[in-house]
């Protein structure tokens, strides 16, 4: 090979490499004061007021500007949400936003219920635990089909954000019923579903290397016993969290760091 040849070999695998470089989406998250990051919340009602927490909480640690798109809303099930991100529709008007809003999110928290991911040879009868009455059926083999969706709804997230660096957060419900499970007798039965329930989001989660939060774990205790109502986590309604439960959370995820999460 001549001079000439070789020193045209060199140059054209120079800009083939460049060019590449410059195709390939960036590992880094965009940092400074001037930066600004999206934050994706989606869930039911158990994340309400996380996300205007998690966004200073971010903005505090990291030093950027962060953007909401808050995502939590009652009664959302797994379901919804994949229905959403596949087909673009929903009964919602505000949650056919959310495809758009992943796009651009560098960061996405996400619980969202199983109400319709039911598998009709399994079903979950855990739904009695709410007014504190003897649950049916809530194996692990009741909860397969949630998990199945719950993973499903991140490889759409991980696609529509293509490649891009994105911090994941996946969590589980907290139990705001302690008392009155053990005034009815159900404390552990209740338990036992409680804590399926968490595990199959947890094994969603896992499978894609998603670091996961378990308010279980923060708000009840190792044990799972002790009431988040008389830690001031709950408000009046018995039900929902309060800011400092959304304080708290967002406490527990900076705490997990800020590294995106590896494109699958």
């Amino acid at each position: 090979m001549s001079r000439r040849s070789l020193l045209l070999t060199v140059c054209v695998v120079t800009i083939s490499s460049l060019l590449l470089d410059y195709c390939a989406p960036s590992s880094d998250l965009p940092k400074g004061p001037t930066a600004v990051w999206d934050l994706v919340i989606i869930g039911d009602s158990s994340l309400w007021r996380l996300g205007p927490a998690y966004a200073s909480q971010i903005e505090s640690d990291v030093g950027v500007q962060v953007t909401l798109h808050d995502f939590a809303l009652p009664t959302l099930s797994a379901g919804e949400v994949l229905q959403v991100l596949q087909i673009g529709q929903s009964g919602r008007a505000q949650l056919e936003q959310l495809p758009d809003a992943l796009k651009d999110a560098e960061v996405v928290v996400m619980f969202v219920n199983l109400n319709d991911s039911v598998d009709p040879a399994n079903p979950n009868e855990l739904g009695a635990c709410f007014v504190s009455s003897p649950p049916g059926l809530c194996g692990p083999e009741t909860l397969e089909k949630w998990t199945s969706d719950l993973e499903a709804i991140w490889a759409e997230i991980f696609s529509l954000r293509k490649g891009e660096p994105t911090i994941l957060r996946g969590t589980d419900l907290y139990n705001p019923l302690v008392s009155s499970w053990i005034e009815n007798g159900v404390f552990e039965a209740c338990t036992v579903c409680w804590e399926n329930m968490s595990n199959a989001a947890r094994l969603a989660s896992e499978a894609y290397g998603i670091p996961f939060l378990s308010r279980l774990d923060s708000f009840n205790g190792p044990n799972h016993d002790e009431d988040p109502r008389q830690k001031g986590l709950i408000v009046s309604d018995g039900q929902h969290p309060s800011d400092q439960a959304a304080q708290l959370t967002a406490q527990l995820l900076g705490q997990m760091g800020y590294d995106p999460v590896p494109q699958p």
